[in-house]
């Protein structure tokens, strides 16, 4: 079970909270969806303390502010030494839990490849990657339009990497070649198109392309070609050729050329 999580009642009557709906235990963070003064936004507070990693993707949410399809920050508060950040809250689902919608449907799919690249585009441009792209960190809202989660572990090429080691941060599932092998040299924007391409095969054939488990995946990654199955008829199959290459050289090389293999 997850372990039990509560607001003290400091914390409550510091920030306004009428109501708590829903509590989450991360690995590095706590979340609470409440509503404060009225307004329902999602309270974060940090397990190990607001370090660099904590900073950094604070300063991302807030460089791209403008960017509808990113979560805004409402507010930042200092309290006992500790670092709360009250973030909008996203009405939807994940796309883990509404995948079902998308089964076969090349034209549900192209549209939200679509949107997300929108979103994710000037965060290419600005040479800056997710690293970590997946349904879970994809919100549906009503109106079907996707907002993306969870920056924690982006990369900027002009900053040094999280950790000092080989080990790049990723899940098995939806990592790129490169991730798993832990060429972080090799990590790029490119490793988010790989992702997409993941995230796209799964949505249409509700199961992953490489493997069911990280072995698997592993020794798929070591064989050249890529080996997965797709129906001959399948509108993504262009996608798919396009960005599922062990070497990030060979998939698309800008964001039109992405959208491109996308159109039938």
């Amino acid at each position: 079970m997850p372990p039990k999580i509560s607001m003290d009642k400091e914390t409550i009557a510091l920030l306004g909270v009428d109501a708590v709906h829903d509590t989450f235990a991360g690995g590095q963070k706590y979340v609470f969806i409440c509503t404060c003064h009225g307004i329902k936004c999602a309270v974060k507070m940090f397990r190990y303390g607001f370090g660099v990693r904590e900073k950094r993707e604070l300063k991302f949410y807030r460089d791209n502010t403008h960017n509808a399809g990113i979560p805004k920050i409402i507010d930042v508060i200092d309290h006992r030494g500790e670092t709360i950040v009250i973030e909008e809250y996203i009405e939807g689902q994940s796309l883990n839990v509404v995948a079902g919608r998308y089964f076969g449907d090349y034209d549900k799919i192209s549209k939200l490849m679509n949107d997300i690249i929108d979103i994710m585009r000037p965060i290419w441009e600005a040479k800056l990657v997710h690293r970590d792209l997946k349904p879970p960190n994809i919100i549906i809202k009503p109106d079907a339009s996707p907002v993306i989660l969870d920056f924690g572990i982006f990369k900027d090429p002009e900053q040094s990497t999280i950790t000092d080691t080989g080990f790049q941060p990723h899940s098995w599932d939806f990592a790129a070649p490169e991730q798993l092998f832990g060429k972080k040299e090799h990590i790029s924007y490119r490793t988010d198109f790989f992702c997409l391409g993941v995230i796209a095969y799964s949505l249409y054939y509700q199961r992953l392309p490489f493997g069911d488990s990280k072995d698997e995946v592993l020794a798929n990654f070591k064989a050249i070609p890529l080996e997965y199955v797709s129906d001959p008829t399948c509108k993504l199959n262009i996608l798919f050729k396009a960005v599922f290459s062990i070497n990030p050289s060979e998939r698309p090389r800008n964001v039109e050329l992405l959208k491109e293999a996308i159109r039938v």
